[in-house]
C-alpha cells in the first residue's frame, strides 16, 4: 500500500465516523424539542467542545500517525497504527457503546454524539492537510 493511500485512508475512516456520529446525535438533539434556543445551544456547545477537542487532541494523533506512515519502509495494514492509536479508538467505541446502557437523556447522547462527531470531522480535516502537504513535498 502507498503512503498516500494510507493517509487517506486514515482520514475517510474519521469523516465517515464523524459524519455518522454527527448525523445521529443532531436527530437526537432536534428530535427531544426542548426548544429551538436550548436545541440550538447544545448543538453550539457540543460543536466548540469537539472542535477543541480535534485541534487539541486528535491533531497530536494525525501528526504520530502520519509521521509513522511517512516513516515506514513498507506501509501495510497490521503497521500503520500504534498501541496509543488502537487504545483511542477502542475507547472511543467503547464510551459510545456504554452510553446506550447508561439510559441518558436523548439531549445527553446527542450533545455527546455531535461533540465526538465534529472533532473526527476536524481530525479528517487535519488528515487531508497532511495529505496534500505530503503530495507536495512527493512521497
Amino acid at each position: 500500500m502507498r503512503k498516500q493511500i494510507a493517509i487517506a485512508l486514515s482520514g475517510v475512516l474519521w469523516m465517515g465516523i464523524g459524519l455518522m456520529l454527527l448525523t445521529k446525535g443532531l436527530k437526537l438533539l432536534v428530535a427531544a424539542g426542548k426548544g429551538e434556543q436550548t436545541t440550538l445551544a447544545l448543538i453550539s456547545i457540543a460543536l466548540l467542545i469537539g472542535f477543541i477537542k480535534g485541534r487539541l487532541i486528535l491533531a497530536k494523533t494525525v501528526k504520530r500517525v502520519v509521521a509513522r506512515i511517512t516513516s515506514l519502509s513498507q506501509v501495510t495494514f497490521a503497521n500503520v497504527y500504534d498501541r496509543k492509536y488502537i487504545i483511542l479508538i477502542l475507547s472511543m467505541v467503547a464510551l459510545g457503546i456504554s452510553l446506550k446502557f447508561f439510559h441518558l437523556p436523548p439531549q445527553v447522547l446527542g450533545f455527546v454524539d455531535v461533540a465526538i462527531g465534529s472533532a473526527l470531522i476536524n481530525g479528517a480535516l487535519l488528515y487531508v492537510r497532511s495529505l496534500l502537504s505530503y503530495r507536495r513535498a512527493g512521497i
